[in-house]
């Protein structure tokens, strides 16, 4: 009789533990999701606070061309091509943090289907 109960227990231990598991590959969807979506949050500020930087110094070039001749072209032009670049950088991290961040939650998506799929009953 103590047989059945081990076996019981066992099963019954093996069951919590695949839940337990289940579980914490779900907590993990949900983390890596809140971070997708604060990432886009983030790169949606940086690029709009960018923007309007270069949105200004295109408008004080334009103006220096109009009024002034060309005494800060060339200063304007450099900031006009660093927040073109500062962009182009915002972009790209993006791009990179979100396929880390994608290739974890394919891993993911792939470990609790394997727990899942897991049947104890094969185990026993």
């Amino acid at each position: 009789m103590d047989y059945l109960r081990d076996d019981w227990d066992l099963d019954q231990f093996l069951e919590e533990n695949q839940e337990q598991q289940r579980q914490r590959l779900e907590t993990e969807l949900e983390r890596i999701q809140d971070q997708l979506n604060r990432r886009d949050e983030i790169n949606e500020e940086v690029l709009d606070e960018l923007g309007s930087k270069l949105d200004w110094y295109l408008q004080r070039l334009e103006d220096e061309y109009r009024t002034r001749g060309k005494s800060n072209v060339d200063e304007l032009k450099s900031e006009v091509k660093r927040f073109y670049a500062l962009i182009r950088d915002e972009k790209q991290q993006h791009w990179n943090d979100k396929q880390r961040l994608e290739r974890e939650r394919r891993q993911l998506l792939r470990d609790l289907k394997e727990v899942e799929e897991f049947d104890i009953q094969d185990l026993l």
